[in-house]
């Protein structure tokens, strides 16, 4: 039997694989950032050369940490690549037998921000307001049991030069991640995503899909009762089924959510001029389902999806696969609770990017302990002092245990 790999062990493979294409310097620049973070929680500089407690004053560290920071011989695209060709093979084993992909649009509020470069306006949805801040473009796959790994994330303003528009931005993540998953992966998508440039796009590259609508979109649906609009498709449908959800753990009792059903088949999207304007034609040969849930708010959830539903079953699962989209905002909580994210104070564009993906990164190191062997994870979940098993969700647990496990192997080269 091998032996099992310490942590410091896997955590210098996992530096060698995703950096293993960046010059020297840059190498050891990300493996110092991935420590930093995982050991003092903190994307500030002074906080990442603190942890790396080196023998010469600390605002030296944090100069050359800069530097590297901004070094344009670092190459994010290539780490990115790397990264996804590291995990890509978990997704096609017992753990992921059809893994969901879910896409979603967070953000980095900076309300007090005067000098950092390109703020724009964003919602902020921890307050439901407009700030002043950043935007996120994150994907994930989400496997059995609500097992996670994410895959891409980007930070962007609309107000920076390399920025062509937020659907662009979504379509180049989703094109960028499309050839790392297996081609039977069913992707989901928020309400954020419903415009036909995306659907266009989407029935281009092949993919199978979940997109929740908007009630207040005027979008018109083709059905076999007529052309209507989504709002009035809804109003007419009746939710016959009764339907309870996979997970409990989406509501506050513990129980799992009963919901009312309803679905139609053969529904065809409106083509669309070059001027945005519905035309009398289909947008082609793509058939959809529409799926109906009521019970989970005030608002029923309008789901449009390439499966094709022709039994409340098949409603029902996919109802359960677009909730478990919901893991997605998890990751995106996480990150910025447990890498306090949100406090990024980097000067430059490059150094705001290169940081959001470090912190990709780091989470991505734990997603992988956590894929791996179940023991020697819950060893190190168990050294943080908390009352209760191990829960499910451990990676508050697991990012608290990991940096004492890391330090005695920060006194070697990358």
């Amino acid at each position: 039997m091998p032996r099992e790999k310490s942590i410091a062990e896997r955590f210098d493979a996992y530096v060698e694989k995703v950096g293993g294409r960046l010059y020297k310097p840059c190498r050891r620049f990300l493996r110092e950032a991935l420590f930093g973070l995982v050991e003092n929680r903190s994307v500030l500089l002074s906080q990442i050369g603190r942890a790396l407690d080196e023998p010469r004053r600390l605002i030296h560290t944090e100069k050359r940490l800069s530097r590297n920071l901004g070094n344009e011989r670092y190459d994010d695209a290539a780490v990115e690549q790397d990264y996804l060709s590291l995990v890509a093979p978990i997704l096609r084993d017992e753990r992921y037998p059809r893994p969901v992909i879910a896409v979603d649009l967070s953000d980095i509020a900076k309300p007090r921000a005067q000098k950092m470069p390109y703020l724009s306006t964003v919602h902020d949805g921890s307050k439901d307001e407009l700030a002043t801040g950043y935007q996120i473009v994150s994907v994930e796959a989400v496997g059995v049991r609500g097992r996670r790994l994410p895959l891409l994330s980007r930070l962007f303003s609309k107000v920076s030069p390399d920025f062509k528009s937020q659907n662009a931005t979504t379509l180049d993540a989703v094109t960028t991640v499309q050839p790392h998953v297996p081609p039977d992966a069913f992707w989901v998508f928020d309400s954020g995503f419903d415009g036909h440039i995306f659907f266009r796009h989407f029935d281009e590259i092949g993919i199978r899909y979940a997109v929740r609508l908007k009630l207040s979109n005027d979008r018109l649906l083709r059905t076999p009762e007529g052309t209507m609009k989504v709002s009035e498709t809804v109003e007419l449908l009746p939710q016959p089924h009764t339907h309870r959800t996979k997970y409990h753990r989406l509501t506050l009792t513990g129980r799992k959510q009963v919901l009312q059903l309803g679905f139609v088949r053969d529904v065809h999207l409106p083509a669309y001029t070059p001027g945005g304007r519905p035309s009398k034609k289909d947008s082609g040969e793509t058939r959809y389902s529409l799926v109906v849930a009521r019970g989970m708010g005030l608002k029923p959830l309008v789901i449009l999806t390439t499966e094709d539903v022709q039994t409340k079953e098949d409603a029902g699962r996919v109802v359960d696969i677009y909730l478990e989209r919901w893991g997605v905002e998890e990751a995106n909580r996480f990150t910025k609770q447990g890498f306090d994210l949100e406090d990024v104070r980097a000067l430059t564009w490059t150094g705001l990017k290169r940081m959001v993906q470090l912190v990709h990164l780091a989470y991505g190191f734990l997603a992988l302990l956590v894929h791996g062997p179940r023991k020697q994870v819950e060893r190190i979940a168990s050294s943080f002092k908390a009352f209760g098993p191990v829960p499910e969700y451990l990676y508050y647990r697991l990012l608290e245990g990991l940096g004492r496990l890391l330090r005695d192997s920060m006194d070697g080269g990358p």
